[in-house]
């Protein structure tokens, strides 16, 4: 499991699974999203984490990875 955090964003994502790409999105929650590949889980994404978070767990996170997104890729969100 990886843990990253983009400031900019001021999104975090848990993965996984590393080297899959999502195959379909569900939004469980305001600003929380599960991604697929198949039936697989293998990352979930928080939206608005300086919300939901005190600043030192947001530290904490930026501790332990903090990662460049690629450009973004469409996906398909169920609801």
């Amino acid at each position: 499991m990886k843990i990253s955090y983009d400031p900019k964003a001021d999104a975090a994502y848990i993965y996984f699974i590393k080297d899959k790409k999502s195959t379909h999105t569900e939004e469980v929650g305001e600003g929380l999203f599960v991604d697929y590949y198949g039936d697989d889980l293998i990352g979930i994404e928080i939206l608005d984490v300086s919300k939901k978070l005190p600043k030192n767990e947001i530290k904490s996170i930026t501790a332990i990875e903090r990662v460049e997104y690629p450009k973004a890729v469409a996906h398909k969100i169920s609801k």
